[in-house]
């Protein structure tokens, strides 16, 4: 039940997004915008998306080889099945699902695999905390920003501490994941100092998650391929931002150089949250909302062409490689979703 009031509420959600943001819109202009982009430009940002595919393979890489060696086409079908399921089904169980099929395509237990999942999300934030920093350091605005079609002023203050605070946030994840390698006894002790006496129940199913998660923790063991996973983190988020960066161009979009980096700190933050399959709504409103704070001289109804294209160029490749991956592999999306939710109530 609780389930699916966190769906029903996502819904919600995203559907005041997009009535918010598209209620006053003049779509005439918005074909226009979309029919006079520059398709070179878009062709890169497609192409890139399928890099970063790739890329976030190797490095998933270098934590998965810790338990035995895997081949590339297995971790890439699991990485784009989670992907797909994310894209297509609600509750953002593309992670859950992720982890099933690397079990299914290998000798690994889910237990393990989930914990290699998580890990590839730690060495994610890395890329995460990169672009935070760039956006504090050369996105300093002295004005208050409007956006009017919401009602509201984001002050110059709430970005910086957000970005700071988000940091810090992401940080202290690191360093938990950090302390349970170190320390797995501590780590145990703190669990059940406090949820373990507050919260019996849920103690004890944290402490299992705890334990499942140390079992995975080889890569810290090897400082070199956790170097190689975080260096992949970054190119990865790189080519992202250069993506968006090619999907700006092909509006013809006049912005500082950094619109994109801040286009990207803006999505992380706002698929974050839970809502519909494939984040539409918090998806648009993010890469609007970043032109508008970045470069409020944009026209409204042209950043709304580029964010509707934008998606469209993440959706897509994910669509065509999650739809190639289930069926070489032999993998029903359902199935894995009915299953994934029985391993994720043991």
């Amino acid at each position: 039940m609780k389930k699916k009031i966190q769906i029903a509420a996502g819904f919600a959600l995203a559907a005041y997004l997009i009535w918010a943001l598209f209620k006053n819109t003049d779509w005439r202009a918005v074909g226009e915008a979309l029919r006079d982009a520059r398709p070179g430009w878009l062709a890169l940002a497609f192409a890139l998306v399928f890099v970063t595919f790739v890329t976030r393979v190797f490095r998933w890489g270098y934590i998965v080889r810790t338990a035995q060696p895997v081949s590339f086409r297995a971790m890439f079908g699991a990485t784009q099945i989670g992907f797909l399921a994310n894209f297509t089904l609600p509750g953002r169980v593309g992670e859950v699902i992720r982890a099933l099929a690397l079990a299914r395509l290998t000798r690994l237990t889910f237990s393990r695999c989930f914990a290699f999942v998580a890990l590839d999300r730690v060495t994610d934030l890395v890329g995460l905390i990169a672009t935070l920093l760039i956006t504090i350091v050369f996105f300093n605005p002295a004005e208050p920003i409007p956006l009017e079609d919401f009602g509201i002023t984001i002050q110059p203050a709430f970005i910086r501490w957000g970005a700071i605070s988000t940091g810090g946030a992401l940080l202290g994840i690191i360093a938990c994941f950090v302390l349970l390698y170190v320390n797995k006894d501590l780590a145990m002790r703190i669990v059940d100092a406090t949820l373990g006496r507050a919260a019996p129940g849920i103690g004890a199913r944290l402490r299992g998650m705890v334990e499942q998660f140390a079992d995975g923790m080889h890569i810290f063991k090897s400082a070199g391929d956790m170097a190689r996973a975080v260096g992949w983190s970054l190119v990865t988020w790189a080519i992202g931002t250069a993506c968006y960066f090619s999907v700006l161009q092909a509006f013809s979009i006049d912005a500082p150089w950094y619109t994109a980096v801040v286009v990207m700190a803006f999505l992380a933050l706002a698929i974050s949250i839970p809502s519909t399959p494939g984040f539409v709504g918090p998806f648009h409103l993010a890469i609007v909302a970043a032109l508008m704070v970045v470069a409020p001289e944009t026209n409204l109804d042209v950043a709304k062409a580029a964010a509707l294209m934008a998606h469209l160029v993440n959706v897509i490749p994910v669509w065509i490689a999650g739809g190639v991956c289930l069926y070489t592999e032999n993998l029903g999306l359902f199935e894995l979703r009915r299953e994934s939710a029985h391993m994720a109530e043991e």
